[in-house]
């Protein structure tokens, strides 16, 4: 498929390019499109081998390599979700269907509501009261959902009042625990939002679309994390913490309760206040004062 024949007039095509599927600024789907913003997402992109496409705005045209298609147009967002929204009426942009599996030795309260299709719920899986699972979720053995969580909502693409079309779905690996009124989004694209073996999540939290969050994480309370987040293994992250869109957290880092997490964090640090830094770096900015 090329940008040319799928992207509306208003949108620029600065460098025309073929793509096979879509994805964030860290999967490496084939030939894959993405949209960028800001500056810190270029480098991203040409890091990435997988990347073919990319919208953006007219700012950014000139930062990409000749082997990149760019197209752009004032708001990349809007532009790349139109895209996903039509691309999802073809087979191979949306995980295919499957008939539903459900262990016998899984408890499930009589309240819980289960799709009818595509839903795969392992051994000794607890599924509590007035519980959604959503078609496309896959939970496997040893997990609990406790009551009023819904896994695999569909999400809202960053555009005011737009839902988009979702593609992809939930994978809860071995041994997952989510607390109550907790919500995990269904990916967009064809893949999956996924949450690591022994990870527990706590109340009221929300997972984005086509986020990952790796092993033995454990998400406090009122945790909000954006779309397409990698997270590592070994990850805290304290209360009420907002994390933005399409940023990296590695393995071993702690967050503390409060902090607004706007960029990527690498191994083993510790990141805190309401645009969450390093430690050492906050302890400088301090002295400087």
């Amino acid at each position: 498929m090329r940008l040319s024949e799928f992207l509306s007039e208003k949108t620029k095509i600065a460098r025309d390019g073929n793509f096979s599927s879509m994805g964030t600024l860290f999967s490496h789907n084939p030939q894959q499109i993405v949209y960028a913003v800001r500056e810190t997402e270029v480098k991203k992109i040409i890091d990435n081998p997988s990347i073919s496409c990319v919208i953006t705005t007219p700012y950014l045209v000139s930062r990409f390599p000749d082997h990149i298609g760019v197209a752009s147009v004032q708001d990349p967002p809007s532009s790349f979700y139109a895209l996903q929204s039509l691309l999802s009426q073809y087979p191979e942009f949306v995980l295919p269907p499957f008939a539903n599996r459900i262990s016998s030795s899984a408890k499930i309260h009589p309240s819980a509501v289960i799709s009818g299709s595509s839903v795969f719920i392992g051994r000794d899986v607890v599924i509590e009261k007035n519980v959604v699972i959503h078609e496309k979720s896959i939970i496997e053995e040893g997990s609990v959902v406790r009551s009023n969580s819904i896994i695999g909502s569909s999400p809202f693409s960053g555009i005011m009042g737009h839902v988009a079309q979702p593609s992809g779905g939930v994978y809860l690996h071995r041994e997952v625990d989510i607390h109550a009124n907790t919500q995990i989004q269904r990916a967009i694209f064809k893949g999956y939002t996924e949450v690591g073996e022994q990870t527990k999540i706590d109340n009221l939290d929300t997972i984005g679309q086509g986020t990952t969050i790796g092993k033995r994480c454990l998400i406090c309370a009122g945790v909000m994390i954006g779309e397409s987040v990698i997270i590592g293994d070994d990850v805290w992250i304290g209360p009420n913490v907002t994390l933005e869109n399409q940023i990296w957290v590695g393995n071993n880092v702690y967050i503390t309760l409060g902090s607004k997490v706007l960029y990527d964090i690498d191994d083993d640090k510790v990141v805190k206040d309401n645009y969450a830094i390093d430690r050492k770096r906050f302890k400088k900015v301090i002295r400087g004062m």
